[in-house]
């Protein structure tokens, strides 16, 4: 409660002058609206020269922690802005387990993704930004009849360069993809296997929350939320993905404080690490408690980027721990008692732009990423660690732009995991933002 006092605080100190917009603005006013629009410029003009964003009118890939389409509503005039993206994915499933084992598996053509981004800028000082996104052609496993997900929606308020205060449903700022997520910023047909539900990181992560973020001297950028924090009865031997609560109803007795720094020393080029950290509650669907139980949950990462000469490289590294004393507790019938106490995953990217020094505007990416990734890598007595979960993957592929805006991707992942039940897979997918 100490924590959330004091972000309650910090949003009172630093939203307060800015609800006195009916007076005229002064000076020093203008000067600020000016400096934030010449910010937005620089790095449409930083993000265009080092190939890592559309050349559009948007605020460019990272602006104020969001992707390029999502980010459009900050370089608008007042008003609406609209945007979004989807993407189709066919996936062709390796007939043979690793193991050599004959098990065939259905093909699929999904329609994946198909989303809309919707913000208002009241004025230079308060923004709101949203979300909405229909999976699977509005269907999926759980809400067969049909499933729209918000996967943000917040309030911007710009008070200076430094602090700016957010405040509603919020991406949580870990890893590279789960706040830019568009199909066109990730190279593969899908989202990497460490950062996507069922992976150390489970992109999409998003929750209720309130919290400030801003640059700071030095190349420096930050963001730091108090959230909700997740559910520990749904978390399960593939991880902590099941724990999301998702503004939902969301459970609110235990809050946890999440946030990231980068540091941006030259162009094209970041590094910095990101965290998670809170008591998971241990409760039915309905929020009763099934036990006193919470559970300690932190999730750390650190990343790092290069893009620039047509370069396109990535490294990232994502540790999970859970209180062990509380999950050798819980029992053995609970599923939560097979999680991990101990979970990590990383990989390492590379790509290069084949087009890049012929002028063209188009772009043609051959690249391979390796991860590897083990959601049970430490657990409880009594417990006995499904090797499948310990897991190595090999993805090599294409990306095609013909346009900044639109990906023709296609790729093999070799999966092989410590059960030797891994099965290779070739996908192929159609991405658009707008």
């Amino acid at each position: 409660m100490k924590a959330l006092t004091l972000s309650a605080a910090a949003f009172a100190l630093a939203a307060g002058p800015l609800f006195a917009q009916d007076a005229p603005k002064s000076e020093a006013d203008r000067i600020k609206d000016l400096e934030c629009k010449v910010e937005i410029l620089s790095q449409q003009i930083e993000a265009q020269q080092t190939g890592s964003t559309p050349a559009t009118a948007t605020g460019g890939e990272g602006a104020f922690g969001m992707g390029a389409a999502a980010s459009k509503v900050y370089s608008a005039n007042t008003g609406l802005s609209v945007g979004g993206y989807g993407e189709f994915l066919y996936q062709n499933f390796d007939k043979k387990l690793q193991d050599g084992t004959v098990a065939p598996m259905n093909d699929q053509f999904d329609t994946l993704r198909g989303v809309f981004y919707l913000g208002y800028k009241f004025n230079d000082r308060i923004v709101f930004n949203s979300e909405m996104e229909f999976e699977h052609s509005g269907y999926s496993d759980e809400h067969p009849e049909g499933e729209a997900i918000l996967e943000f929606a917040y309030l911007d308020f710009l008070v200076n360069k430094a602090i700016n205060v957010r405040a509603g449903q919020v991406l949580l700022p870990l890893g590279f993809t789960n706040e830019i997520h568009e199909p066109p910023a990730v190279l593969s047909a899908s989202r990497p296997f460490v950062e996507r539900s069922g992976g150390i990181i489970p992109t999409t992560w998003h929750e209720n929350g309130v919290g400030l973020h801003g640059e700071l001297p030095g190349d420096l950028s930050y963001r730091v939320y108090l959230v909700e924090g997740l559910n520990a009865a749904k978390f399960n031997a593939e991880g902590i993905t099941d724990g999301r609560q998702s503004g939902n109803k969301a459970i609110a007795d235990r809050f946890a404080l999440t946030g990231r720094l980068d540091w941006k020393p030259i162009p094209g080029t970041t590094a910095g690490f990101s965290f998670y950290k809170g008591s998971s509650v241990h409760s039915d669907p309905y929020g009763a408690p099934i036990s006193s139980i919470t559970i300690p949950t932190t999730l750390l990462d650190a990343h790092v980027e290069y893009k620039a000469s047509g370069w396109q490289l990535r490294g990232l590294y994502a540790r999970t721990t859970l209180g062990g004393s509380e999950v050798g507790s819980l029992g053995a019938a609970d599923p939560a008692f097979q999680a991990g106490t101990r979970q990590w995953g990383g990989y390492l990217e590379a790509g290069y732009d084949a087009l890049s020094r012929t002028g063209s505007k188009q772009s043609l990416i051959p690249f391979v990423r390796w991860e590897r990734m083990n959601t049970q890598a430490a657990v409880v007595a009594g417990v006995t660690a499904d090797l499948a979960n310990d897991q190595s993957i090999v993805t090599t592929g294409l990306s095609w732009k013909p346009i900044p805006q639109i990906a023709v991707k296609g790729d093999y992942s070799r999966v092989k995991n410590g059960a030797r039940t891994g099965r290779d897979v070739f996908s192929l997918a159609l991405g658009y933002e707008f």
